[in-house]
């Protein structure tokens, strides 16, 4: 509700597109944990699971269009080849981390699209991409904040540490919905003043 959808222009789509990345990972988990009081053994459950990771696919895929359509907003020739690209990585890592057998598998199917992310905002931290001054550490911040969830949940962290003490509170697949929460606030906080920046901004002729 927080987007500027009469300021967007022609790039309105984009809004649309970054609003299902953010609503996406909540409504798939939301899905998972709220059935997972089943009954229906193995097959029900990897359901479930794979209704979780096409959240996080969405988030990861479809939350970095935006960002590389404005650091790419005056590089015409580039943009669709690198949205094209992303969206083809992302498939691959999406079906990795939908065959995927463990946690830390899952993890490790979603780096390409994260070293990709990374080559997305160094171009932009060096000059040779373009987008509204602050949102960048946003960016760095969303990917931090996301790594460290996966890492945490991977890790079984604190509950490895003391077993039983976590079973209700405070454990790491807790902490890792809310640092997700917070990358996707800090995806939302980068994304809004880019698009405004993009729909406002006129490219160099030359």
């Amino acid at each position: 509700m927080t987007m500027p959808w009469g300021q967007l222009g022609k790039d309105g789509w984009l809004g649309g597109t970054h609003c299902v990345a953010c609503l996406a990972p909540p409504a798939g988990s939301v899905l998972y944990h709220l059935f997972m009081c089943h009954q229906g053994g193995s097959p029900v459950y990897a359901r479930l699971l794979a209704l979780d990771m096409c959240g996080v696919c969405l988030v990861n895929t479809l939350g970095a269009l935006p960002i590389i359509h404005c650091t790419l907003a005056c590089r015409p020739w580039l943009r669709p080849a690198a949205l094209v690209g992303y969206t083809v990585l992302s498939g691959v890592a999406g079906w990795r981390a939908l065959t995927a057998p463990s946690t830390s598998a899952r993890l490790r199917a979603f780096g390409w699209q994260a070293g990709a992310r990374l080559l997305v905002f160094g171009a932009r931290g060096a000059g040779l991409g373009s987008g509204a001054p602050g949102s960048l550490p946003c960016y760095l911040r969303m990917d931090a904040l996301a790594l460290l969830g996966g890492l945490v949940n991977v890790a079984r962290l604190p509950e490895r540490w003391g077993p039983g003490r976590f079973d209700y509170w405070g454990n790491s697949h807790q902490i890792m919905h809310l640092l997700s929460v917070g990358s996707i606030l800090q995806l939302h906080a980068g994304v809004v003043p880019d698009l405004l920046w993009t729909a406002r901004h006129a490219c160099p002729l030359d």
